[in-house]
């Protein structure tokens, strides 16, 4: 055997080594991309309970609460949820703790929108919680929150977009809805 006879028969042999190599690290990046997904998925929805232990622990060890009686932080939060409720019925107190209530929600929502975006979380997940943030908007409280919010500055744009263009998606087919069922004759 010669040198010519060698040398490409080592060229062959090192041409397969570098396509093994390659599919092996197509592979390798393709499992961490997968591992990287399920880890921001868990870490979303431990980031939500977190919080929801947080506010639970919070009315437990109200002492009002620990007394029998209803605590003052049920009732803001109960507040939150009555369609009549408005910004003027309320302590500055309990409009505090609404603002921080909420602003940790939707900065965790946030942060799961930003998952999602870099394709870390899935469009199931993120939609969910979407539908759940636009719904909870709607209530008359919070939406006067997410108007002071967005005057602020307190979320990045393309946050407020998502969310709010979803929000007016919405209220089109509500709309659209509303004059269909009353033959076409709402007013715009």
């Amino acid at each position: 055997m010669d040198w010519n006879t060698a040398a490409s028969i080592a060229e062959v042999v090192s041409g397969v080594a570098v396509i093994v190599s390659l599919v092996y690290l197509a592979t390798e990046v393709r499992n961490n991309t997968k591992a990287l997904k399920a880890s921001a998925g868990f870490d979303a929805s431990l980031q939500m309970s977190e919080l929801n232990e947080i506010l639970f622990q919070t009315m437990l060890g109200d002492t009002e609460y620990q007394q029998g009686r209803e605590s003052r932080f049920a009732n803001v939060v109960r507040r939150i949820y009555e369609p009549e409720a408005d910004v003027d019925d309320l302590q500055a107190s309990d409009l505090i703790i609404l603002l921080f209530i909420h602003r940790a929600i939707f900065q965790k929502i946030e942060g799961e929108y930003y998952l999602y975006q870099h394709g870390f979380l899935d469009a199931a997940r993120w939609e969910a919680r979407k539908t759940w943030a636009c719904s909870y908007i709607e209530l008359p409280l919070v939406k006067a929150w997410w108007a002071d919010e967005i005057k602020q500055g307190i979320f990045r744009p393309e946050f407020i977009e998502a969310i709010s263009g979803e929000i007016r998606a919405r209220l089109k087919v509500q709309v659209a809805a509303a004059r269909r069922a009353d033959g076409g004759n709402s007013p715009d």
